[in-house]
Parts: structure tokens; C-alpha cells; sequence
């Protein structure tokens, strides 16, 4: 089996490559216990991904055979299997679990709270003294989480009289079918088995089966059900063909204007509707509660976008309240408002290219606002012309791509000579997103506001963020309005939290543009199961496109540090020197 770390070591290289010295640091022990470990996965993992030096970018994993590698790791992960034997039985004590993972005691022990803090928004798992420990969930439910985990890996759990063969034969027979044609036929067959899999648990009432052809498909997959299972399975999937006919596109239009802020942003479109309409289609027809947890991180796409991935809560809120649908992947709908935001930025940046060569100028001029997005391109002969230009518009970089050398006041510039490649292009990009910021971030965090809190070590985050928002209320920083919008985002779970700085924020509707106060705690936190050293507040304009980029800027710099520098930071002054590197 593979231990909590090498999964650890695997779920870091998953997401993006890394040194060997990142890798030690982050898993907590040697290059050399790193390098041993790298082995022992090449091995483990036998041909379907294998982790090979880099270059300079370090360790990277190249994945071959991607179900296979992913069936392959959820044999080594125990907390599928722990949630499987409990989904098995009606109650399961402590030491029976221990003996069917044939694992240690204290590991369940340990892992149960785990367990039940990784699902706590998706289902809940309670326990009983003396009679053991339980999925407090209904019948339909239970069967649905089973499925989710048998679709990851049908050999999970043995199953009497399942090989596969039975699988690959019901897998085939339930790809045949088209009365459920939002349900994969993977899906499908997962519903199967996992009502096979509870069969003699079923309570259920359900009526008389009119689904002559799922009954072949079944018996051609060698899996027997009796009558009771197979209406129970019936019951499950014509409850979920009834909620789909539910959801249009016409409701869900209805629904997305009705979100709170998302008219400012003007990003409803047909697109965006048809994206998740469709999704939620998909979702509601084949429910997954239990997703694959070795997705990427989000995290980069949440501070790029915050705006998307908040209005994503917001959507989800009124999906429940009006709809009735359970749905937990905001992370999922966050991604179609993050590119409905991107399809609508409208702004045109003025960039200056002092070019003294026409054919490179104009060749250049062209490369950059084919590949720089929302960028106009003015082309200056010289350094008079660059000046009588900057005095009409206020230029967000000045590229000199000639033989003038520029006074060293003019500030914002960028020197590429002959004609700009596309490392070239990379380089404007990075420039222009993060230039009106890293020249001035005082101007945008502020030290007015800023300040130390000497939170208690058994306070709790709630606490901290409501004492915090009421101290910058009380100073005039921030409105009352706009810190109730804090604190309710920050207990809805889906804390942005970048390399050990939390970042708690909304989208206020003041004039004011936006405000960030560093906080620097007296101790660290757990949020969401992640070490919390300092709290960054943040109230930004929607409606003001470019203060975005502020995040994605911030979530650059925080990310290229050491989690060891961010929780050092002792002040503001140590916080903005930081962001001026």
C-alpha cells in the first residue's frame, strides 16, 4: 500500500511540476526519502504514469494510461474503501472495520473524523455507542454514494459472484441502452452493482418494473437481481429522470438573473445557459456526491476569478432554495462564469511600441494584439512621439523595440528588440497584468486598516473574521453591509486561502475602489482542513475589471514564496515588500 505521503507526493506533482527540494519541504522530510519514494511509485505504478526529472521545472508526472492510473491509486487509498464498508452495513463498529481493511485500529480511529470532515457538505456520517459507526443518510441516497465509489473502481469492494468479466459484459449491455439518455452506461452499470451490492438491506416500496430491456441488459451482464432490487433501481432512476424534467433552459435563465451582483458583470448570454443547463442535466441525472478528489487544485483558477467562483456559490444557493437540487461541484459551475466574465472583457489596453524600423513595427504591432487579449497597439517612431502620446492617453507599457534609450523616469517599460516572439508576448502578458499593481501596491492595500490581531488558540475562524470585519467597520474602512457579505461567504465554506493567507472578500457596490487590509494573527488556524498564518480582507468593485487581475497577481506572488515566508511576514511593511519583488 502506498502511505499517506507518497498519495501526497502524487497529488502534488498531479498539479504542476516541482523541485525535489519543494517536494521535501512540502511532505516534511529529506531529498533523499523523496528520491526513494519517486522509485517505489515508478514501481507501484507500473507503466500507466511515471515521475521523471524535469529540467529546471524539476519532478513531473506524465500520465500514460490516465483510468487506469486513477483505478490503480484508488487500491491504495483506504478512505474510499473505509466509506464502502460503511455504505455496506447498517452499522459498523470500529474494530470490524479495522479488520475488513486489515489495517491498524488507531488508523480508523484516526481516519473516521477525517472521513467525516472531507464529506461533511455532501453527506453525514454519525455514529451510535455501543453499536458502531453509520452513513446517516436515505435508502436512495446510500446507494447513489456506493455507485459513485464502485464507478471509480468497480473492484473496490469483493462483491460475491462479481468479476470482470461480469463488469466489462454489464458495462457493454448498459452503453446499449437510450431510455436514460443523460446516464453514461459506466454510470449505469455502477447502479447496478451497487444495488447488487445492498440487496439485502433494501426497504424500499417501489412500483412494478416497465424497463424490459435494463432486465436484459442486467442479465446479460451476469448480475442477478431480484424483484425487489431491480424496482428499487428503477425507483432511483425514474426520481432522477423526474428532477431533470425540471431544469431548462428558460429556468435556469430565470434563475441566473436573479443572482445577487451578476447584472453589473453583464455576462447572462446563451452560451453561459446552454453550459449549465447542460451540466446540471448531467449532474442531476447521475447525482456524484463522491467525486474524484485527485482533481487539480482550484485554487489558481479562484484567485484569478474570484467574481466567477463566488457568483458560482450564489447560483447554488438559489438552485437549492428554488429547485430542490443538491448540488456540491461549485468549484464546476465557477469555471462557466469564469469564462462568461471572459468572453465579456471589453477593455482596450494602450500599449506604446517605439519601433524607428516600419516592417518590424508593424509585423510586431500585429503579433501582440493577436496574442495579447483586449491590448491596442500604438505605434511611436520616436521618443517624441512617445512623449506627445503619453501626454493624450496614459499608456500601460511602453515596449521599446528600437535602439533609443528611454529616460529612466519613464516608468512602466519593456525592452524586446528585433521582431517579438512568442516568449516575447509572454512577457507583455505578464506585464500588463500585473504592472498597475506592482508599482503601487500601497495604493490598493492599505496601511490605514491594516493591523494585529492576537486571536486566542481555541478561537474559532468565524470568531476571528467577525472580530476582524468589526474593528474595520468601527474605523470607517469598510461598511457594515459589506462585512455582513464577509463573514456569510466565509461560513458558506468556500474560503480562498492562498499559500497560508486567507484571503476573505466581497463585491461591494461602493464607488470606492479596492480595499485590502493585511492582518497578521498571533496564532495559525485551520481553515477547511488548510493552515491559515495570516487573513488578507479584500472588498473590490465587480463592475471594475481590471481590479480582478489584482488576485491573480497576488495569487502569483504568494504562490512563488515558501509557505515559511508568507507565515513570517510580522507586518504590513513586510506584507507590501513582499508584493513590490
Amino acid at each position: 500500500m502506498l502511505s499517506e505521503r507518497q498519495l501526497k507526493l502524487v497529488n502534488l506533482l498531479e498539479q504542476q511540476p516541482c523541485l525535489l527540494g519543494d517536494l521535501a519541504r512540502q511532505t516534511g522530510v529529506s531529498g533523499r526519502t523523496i528520491l526513494r519514494d519517486i522509485d517505489y511509485l515508478n514501481f507501484t505504478l507500473s507503466g500507466k504514469a511515471r515521475i521523471q526529472p524535469g529540467g529546471s521545472a524539476g519532478y513531473q508526472l506524465e500520465i500514460v494510461d490516465r483510468r487506469g492510473y486513477f483505478q490503480l491509486l484508488q487500491r491504495h487509498d483506504n478512505d474510499d474503501r473505509l466509506l464502502a464498508f460503511l455504505l455496506l452495513n447498517t452499522f459498523t463498529p470500529r474494530v470490524q472495520l479495522a479488520s475488513a481493511l486489515n489495517l491498524p485500529e488507531t488508523w480508523v480511529a484516526d481516519r473516521l473524523p477525517r472521513l467525516k470532515q472531507r464529506y461533511e457538505r455532501a453527506f453525514c456520517l454519525a455514529s451510535r455507542p455501543g453499536v458502531g459507526h453509520f452513513i446517516d443518510e436515505p435508502e436512495e441516497k446510500r446507494i447513489i454514494l456506493l455507485a459513485n465509489l464502485l464507478k471509480k473502481d468497480p473492484l473496490l469492494i469483493p462483491l460475491p459472484g462479481i468479476t470482470r468479466d461480469n463488469i466489462d459484459r454489464l458495462n457493454a449491455a448498459c452503453e446499449k441502452l437510450n431510455e436514460f439518455p443523460l446516464i453514461s452506461g459506466e454510470y449505469l452499470a455502477s447502479l447496478v452493482l451497487a444495488v447488487y451490492a445492498l440487496r439485502n438491506q433494501l426497504s424500499g416500496s417501489w412500483p412494478e418494473c416497465r424497463y424490459v430491456s435494463l432486465k436484459n441488459a442486467v442479465e446479460q451482464g451476469g448480475v442477478y437481481l431480484g424483484e425487489n432490487a431491480f424496482r428499487t433501481l428503477i425507483g432511483l432512476l425514474e426520481i432522477r429522470q423526474r428532477q431533470a424534467m425540471t431544469i431548462s433552459a428558460d429556468a435556469v435563465t430565470l434563475l441566473l438573473k436573479s443572482v445577487p451582483g451578476i447584472a453589473a458583470l453583464n455576462v447572462i448570454d446563451t452560451q453561459l445557459v446552454d453550459n449549465i443547463t447542460g451540466h446540471l442535466l448531467r449532474c442531476v441525472s447521475a447525482p456524484v456526491w463522491v467525486p474524484e478528489h485527485r482533481q487539480s487544485s482550484m485554487h489558481n483558477l479562484k484567485s484569478t476569478w474570484p467574481a466567477a467562483f463566488d457568483l458560482s456559490l450564489r447560483f447554488i444557493a438559489l438552485l437549492r432554495e428554488k429547485l430542490d437540487i443538491p448540488l456540491f461541484d461549485s468549484d464546476l459551475i465557477g469555471l462557466y462564469f469564469a469564462c462568461a466574465l471572459e468572453r465579456h472583457q471589453n477593455e482596450r489596453q494602450p500599449v506604446i511600441l517605439l519601433s524607428d524600423q516600419n516592417a518590424i513595427a508593424t509585423i510586431n504591432q500585429q503579433a501582440i494584439e493577436r496574442d495579447v487579449l483586449n491590448c491596442r497597439v500604438i505605434i511611436a517612431r520616436n521618443t517624441s512621439e512617445v512623449s506627445a502620446i503619453s501626454e493624450e492617453i496614459t499608456p500601460l507599457l511602453i515596449i521599446n523595440n528600437s535602439h533609443y534609450l528611454l529616460d529612466e523616469s519613464i516608468k512602466n517599460t519593456l525592452t524586446i528588440k528585433n521582431i517579438i516572439t512568442a516568449a516575447g508576448t509572454e512577457q507583455i502578458k505578464h506585464f500588463l497584468a500585473t504592472a498597475f499593481i506592482r508599482q503601487q501596491p500601497e495604493r490598493f492595500f492599505l496601511q490605514p486598516g491594516s493591523f494585529h490581531y492576537a486571536n486566542m488558540e481555541a478561537e474559532s475562524w468565524q470568531s476571528i473574521i467577525g472580530r476582524i470585519c468589526g474593528q474595520l467597520v468601527a474605523q470607517s474602512h469598510i461598511t457594515e453591509d459589506e462585512a455582513l457579505r464577509i463573514c456569510a461567504r466565509e461560513h458558506e465554506g468556500e474560503n480562498l486561502i492562498v499559500n497560508r493567507l486567507a484571503i476573505p472578500h466581497c463585491w461591494s457596490e461602493q464607488e470606492r475602489r479596492f480595499r485590502g487590509f493585511f492582518i497578521t494573527l498571533a496564532h495559525p488556524i485551520l481553515v477547511n482542513n488548510e493552515p491559515v498564518s495570516h487573513v488578507l480582507i479584500a472588498c473590490a468593485a465587480a463592475e471594475a475589471r481590471h481590479e480582478l487581475k489584482i488576485f491573480s497577481y497576488l495569487s502569483s506572488v504568494l504562490s512563488s514564496h515558501p509557505a515559511e515566508t508568507i507565515a513570517g511576514l510580522k507586518d504590513y511593511n513586510a506584507f507590501i515588500g513582499l508584493l513590490r519583488q
